[in-house]
């Protein structure tokens, strides 16, 4: 029984060190991209409406403005996965 609970303390251990180390990739007060400003490898593809009602789109780590290019970089480009 005393292996079962150290057992349960080590998952427990585990699973809060897990859940402590994740970050939100975005949240409801972050502030809009901007055309031009870097972006994340995990919003690759995002389309958003900047501060001037243009449509962008986070593509080779940079917002750019959206007239209907695919999403690219390095995390989809170089494996030759197609979300079109």
């Amino acid at each position: 029984m005393a292996s079962v609970r150290t057992h349960s303390r080590l998952i427990a251990a585990a699973f809060a060190v897990a859940t402590a180390v994740v970050l939100p990739v975005s949240t409801a007060t972050a502030a809009t991209p901007e055309l031009g400003q870097p972006c994340s490898g995990a919003e690759s593809g995002r389309k958003v409406t900047d501060s001037k009602g243009r449509t962008i789109m986070c593509t080779n780590y940079r917002w750019q403005i959206y007239n209907g290019q695919r999403q690219s970089g390095q995390l989809f480009g170089n494996r030759g996965i197609d979300f079109g």
